[in-house]
Parts: structure tokens; sequence; C-alpha cells
């Protein structure tokens, strides 16, 4: 069956000329999409790429009439006399003719696959291809978009957009990773951020996204966002300056609550000073971004302050950190932190 190929393989070309492909864009039925959407959200990094070519089908105006009839059973002459030649060859049995209708069904598939491969091909020679962006391995990377907007990539993160956005009143960044955006307010030309499982549309305003395999963290620091999120697309979140909304892939789950937004987007600034942040708010942090359950002993000490620089490159670090700001012992129990004051 069609649906059986080794689709992980593929680029935006084989999509496009795919017809299993082609009858989900262009005659969907419950069949072939729960099986893409499955595909999609077990490839996420093919999501770009499958809706690319599905942008471009989507985008070919098809016409009504099909090939000429004599045209047709000619190229099917020629193509059964080829298979018939090869099969004497290997003293294979002649296979019979199947009827002409649905040789010629078949062969009008065929040359719509090949328009579309020869329309695609000629938008990639007219349009410039994507240009890509990627994290250091150790620290952050400013990016600067066309439209001066302003990203700042995480560790082993990567963007992609188009390098042109003038000809195009739609700005369009894909995102892999974690990254801060601080994007230029253009009313007239709209913003999107994608990710494996999210699109966020954007007015002048900054904000945090951290994008993966099981979570999707999105948290607000100035101005507003729409959020909608590709497994759950009937769920559209308006997010104010402090609200966080996460994605959970293993349970199709959201969750949206307030959290300090400045403890979310710490990791761009080596250093930066943080005031007066509760280890409450901090394990709410730890719990969004590592998935831990996190237990503080009394409340006493979970409204305990920290103020200075929070060192959060990766988890260990950021344990240590606390543990030497607070004088906490902090014990891990299979998906469980336990932090308690040291003894003295």
């Amino acid at each position: 069956m069609e649906h059986q190929k080794e689709y992980g393989h593929y680029n935006i070309e084989d999509f496009i000329t795919d017809d299993y492909f082609l009858q989900w864009v262009r005659f969907p039925d419950a069949a072939t999409d729960a099986f893409w959407q499955r595909w999609i959200a077990a490839h996420p990094h093919k999501r770009q790429q499958v809706e690319a070519a599905r942008a471009f089908i989507q985008g070919l105006r098809f016409k009504e009439q099909r090939p000429a009839a004599a045209d047709v059973d000619a190229a099917l002459e020629r193509n059964l006399a080829m298979i018939a030649a090869l099969e004497k060859e290997q003293d294979a049995p002649v296979i019979r003719r199947r009827s002409l209708r649905v040789w010629r069904w078949a062969a009008a598939a065929a040359v719509t696959g090949l328009v579309a491969l020869a329309g695609f091909q000629f938008l990639q020679k007219q349009q410039p291809r994507l240009v890509v962006y990627s994290g250091f391995a150790d620290g952050v990377r400013n990016v600067r978009l066309p439209d001066s907007s302003e990203v700042i990539l995480n560790a082993r993160a990567s963007i992609s957009f188009h390098p042109d956005w003038q000809h195009g009143a739609k700005r369009e960044v894909w995102l892999k990773g974690e990254a801060f955006f601080d994007i230029k307010q253009a009313p007239a030309h709209p913003f999107t951020v994608h990710s494996a499982n999210s699109d966020i549309d954007v007015l002048g305003t900054s904000f945090n996204v951290k994008e993966g395999a099981a979570y999707t963290n999105v948290t607000l620091n100035t101005g507003k966002i729409k959020v909608r999120f590709g497994d759950l697309p009937e769920k559209q979140f308006y997010l104010a300056p402090g609200d966080f909304v996460q994605y959970s892939a293993r349970n199709n789950k959201i969750t949206k609550k307030r959290v300090n937004a400045d403890l979310y987007a710490v990791w761009k600034e080596e250093g930066r000073q943080l005031k007066n942040v509760t280890l409450k708010e901090i394990a709410v942090y730890i719990e969004d971004i590592y998935g831990y359950h996190v237990q503080i002993s009394n409340g006493r000490l979970a409204a305990a302050e920290l103020s200075g620089g929070l060192r959060v490159k990766d988890e260990k670090l950021l344990l240590e950190t606390l543990a030497f700001a607070l004088d906490l012992r902090i014990d891990k129990k299979a998906d469980t932190l336990f932090i308690q004051p040291k003894r003295k």
C-alpha cells in the first residue's frame, strides 16, 4: 500500500509527486488524514517539508480536462510494450492488460504528478531557498531577521526563514529548539513562528519558545501573542505578559498558567541578575523545563527569595547554584526532587 513507503527519506519533491500524498492534499478523507497527522507527529523534523509540499500543491490550479485519449493510449502502448519485452527477457508470463479506463486514470495521475514536479522545479529556480541559522554547541547566538527583529538562539537550536520579506506580507520563521524572540511591530505584515507542535501569531512583542519532542513551552514577556497547536487546532490561546502555555505531545494535553516570565528567559543572558525570585517560582520553572515533580519541605522555605545571578545553563548547574545560594539539600528520587534546608 502507498502508506507503507519509507517517507522518512522523502524531500519536498518526493512528497509533491507521491500519489498517496497528493490524494491527502487534494481529496482528503478520514483514513488519509489520520495517517498523515500521525506520521507528522511521529516525524516532527519533516513537518516543514510536508507543509511546503502541501502549500505548493494547494497553490496549483489543476485543469479539469485530462490528457487527450489518443495521447494517453499511445503512451500506454509504449509502456506496455516495454513491460512485455522485459518480462519476455526474464521468461515471465506476460500480464494481461487491464481495462483501458483504469490505465487511462493511472496515466492521468502520473501526468498530474509530472506537472506538479515541473512546476515545483521552476518555482525552486525562481524563489530563494530558506536561510538557516544554527545555535552554537555551547552558548547563545544572536540573529537579526530581515525586518530587524531579533532572535536569541539557545545552544543547538535553529531557525529558518526566507531571506527577502519585502515581496510578501507575511513574515514566517521555523524554529527547532529554544529561542527568545523580540519582534518589531508591523501590523500590516503578520509574523508567525512555526515549531513542531505549534504556530504562534505575533504582534510587537517578546517571548520565549522551547520546542522539543515531548513538550513545547511558550512564555510571553511583553505584548500579545496567539498560540495554536497542530494536534488541537480548535483550541487557541491568547497570552498576556506573564502567561505560560505548555503542550505535551505524550498525552495531547495543554496547560496554561501564570509564571515569572523573566525566569524562563534567563538562559539568554549569562549572569543576568534576578530580583526577589521565590523558591516556589523556581520550583515551577524546574517542573516545566525539566519535567520533575518538586516537593519543598515547608511553606516558609517555598517563600524564600533569591536575588542575584541564577545559572540555568543545564539542570546540574541550576540545582548546584540553587543549593549553594539558599543553603539547601536537594535529593532526587525517580522523577521527584525533594528540597529541604541543610541539616546543621
